[in-house]
Parts: C-alpha cells; structure tokens; sequence
C-alpha cells in the first residue's frame, strides 16, 4: 500500500480521535460519527467485497453512500431519521477530509448532493403545554426533600431552556448577579456561552432551593447534586431520566395525551414553543438556546400547522493539522491493524 493511499485511514483517525474532540462535540456525536463510519465498513465488507484496508476514498462514491443508505433501510429497518443522521456523519466526515486535502473535493461535492430522506408528513417538536407543564410540576412530593429538589429541577429546565448537560454542569458560579438582576451563564456546545435572565417568579424557587441545597457550600460546587459516601458529587444524567420518567407516567395516568417518556429536553421546547406562539421572534429564540443557526431554530415556527421539518445540526469545520504517516511495515495488508488505528474497532 502506498504512502498515499494510508491517507485515508489517517484522515479517519484524526477526525474520530482528534477534531471532534477539538470541536467540542458532544459524546453522542462522536458516537454517532463512529458508528456509521463502522457500518460503513461492514457494508463495503459484505455487501460489495471490499476489506477496509483496500478502501480508498474512491469507495465513497454516492453510488455507494446511497447504496448503504439502502442497506440499512432495507436490512436494518432504519427509520428515515436515522438515515439521516448516518448520511449528515458521512457528509461531515468528508467535509472534514475535503478541508484537509483539496483533492478530496470532487468525492465531497458527488455525496453533499445525496437530498435527505422524507420522513413522516407531519413530525412534530414534542413538547408541553401550559396546563402539561402545571401537572407535572405538581407531582413531586414536596413534602420530601427530594421531592422539592426534582420539582425545581423540571422548573429551572424550563426557565432556562438549557440542555441536560448544560444544567448538570452549572456550579454556583455560575449564578450571576447585578444591578440588572440575576442571569445564569450557560456554557453551551462549541465552547459557546450564553447568559439567561432568571425572571422573578423563577426567582423565587431559585433563592428558595439554594437556602435549602446550598447552605454553606462554595461557588465551585455543582448547582444540581447527588451525595455519595458523605460526598456532594455531580449529579448524573441517569438520575434525572430516572425521576422525570416516574413522573411523566403518574401524569400520563390522568392525562393519556401526556408523554410517557419524560424527558429533559422536553422542557427546552416547551419554552421555546411558548415564546414562539407569544411572538418572540425566531432569531431571539436562537439566542436564547444557544442555537449557532437561526435554521435550527426555526424547527418551532411551523409547529402550530403541525408540519415540522428536521432541523439539521451545523457543523463549522476549521482547518485542523492530520495525524503523522504511520510505516507502511504495521498496516500494509494488515485489515485488523487499520481497524483499531482508525478506532473503528
């Protein structure tokens, strides 16, 4: 195999191992990202002969993108939104590629043109009404400590319109206050940050889970907690799935139109949704979600005619400096080798 050839492998390499994480990519898109670039693999394997370390960038011709596309839909079952996002990693993977050697152009601009795949007529942004959000935010047991606790997690996710991992990684410091009020700074995808305002209502629960929670602890310590062996640690994803769920089922039990699987981002559009249907315009919604364009956005202005359309993630691509050649002598021929140096093992 010649020198040239190994570029492929390194471009995969340096794009799983390296640029996402430069990029800040969440975990679940890196693993997303991995993923298809391993079905990928398995496809060309089996379905066209093809080993991986006889792959070239030659084989991600939209022939055979489109081809694998088919042979998940038709051999896997794949739904129209996950083809999507296994043809949005693709699409991204050779970007990224295209970037770093101009002569992978022509292999890029040939499968940017693959057109997504429809999915039903009418999708929608899944998300609560007022009345929802009243019922659900009276079913914890404020009686408990926890219960208090849950109740104003679900409250402050809709405040705020933060993203899971964004709440969970708030620490005290991250409360700001002035002369104008009281904002949160939010850290967001991208190493990107936002502030949002804490209105008074808000305010009160705030101040009132923070004399409760937070008596005595430092501006280091985790907003949203979990004690374990005497510890204050930060509390994981796992635990608030866990508690909205139970509480999105007792809601479901009184209102069959309330949705089983509670979960966190619900509260996200939930906001987003009222201040569409009050009139706030599109491009301050943006802003407030820390969404990078207004297109993902705008997810929420067709919802009142229940046609919404799939929102894809932008990615901004910078250039980034590839990984060393590796000697030929550890992959020439080596299938297994190429696997594991790629992480696609």
């Amino acid at each position: 195999m010649k020198k040239s050839e190994m570029r492929l492998f390194r471009m995969i390499r340096g794009f799983l191992e390296e640029y996402v994480h430069m990029r800040s990519f969440s975990d679940k898109t890196v693993k997303s990202y991995r993923q298809t670039l391993k079905l990928f693999r398995a496809y060309m394997d089996s379905e066209k002969g093809i080993r991986f370390d006889r792959l070239s960038f030659s084989d991600f011709s939209r022939e055979n993108v489109y081809g694998f596309l088919m042979w998940l839909k038709n051999t896997k079952g794949n739904s129209p939104k996950t083809l999507n996002l296994r043809l949005s990693a693709i699409k991204s993977f050779l970007k990224y590629c295209r970037e770093e050697d101009i002569s992978v152009t022509s292999v890029y601009l040939d499968v940017v043109a693959i057109h997504a795949f429809k999915g039903d007529k009418n999708p929608r942004v899944e998300y609560l009404t007022s009345a929802q959000l009243k019922r659900v935010f009276s079913v914890p047991d404020t009686s408990t400590r926890r219960g208090r606790r849950n109740r104003f997690f679900m409250i402050f996710a809709y405040e705020t319109g933060a993203r899971l991992q964004e709440i969970l990684d708030l620490r005290l410091s991250s409360i700001i206050r002035g002369d104008d009020g009281v904002r949160i700074q939010i850290h967001g995808k991208g190493k990107k940050t936002r502030y949002v305002p804490i209105l008074e209502e808000a305010l009160k629960h705030l101040e009132g889970y923070l004399s409760e929670f937070h008596k005595d602890n430092s501006l280091n310590a985790f907003l949203f907690f979990t004690i374990h062996d005497g510890q204050k640690t930060q509390m994981q994803p796992g635990t608030v799935d866990y508690f909205l769920k139970k509480y999105g089922n007792i809601a479901n039990e009184t209102d069959k139109a309330f949705p089983k699987g509670l979960h966190a981002h619900i509260f996200r559009h939930s906001i987003a949704m009222a201040m569409y249907k009050n009139g706030i315009p599109i491009s301050y919604i943006r802003d407030f979600l820390g969404h990078v364009s207004i297109d993902t956005t705008a997810v929420y202005s067709y919802a009142d005619n229940d046609t919404i359309i799939k929102a894809l993630e932008i990615v901004d691509h910078e250039e980034y400096t590839g990984l060393a050649a590796e000697k030929q002598k550890k992959w020439k021929g080596n299938e297994q080798y190429l696997i594991d140096y790629c992480g696609l093992n």
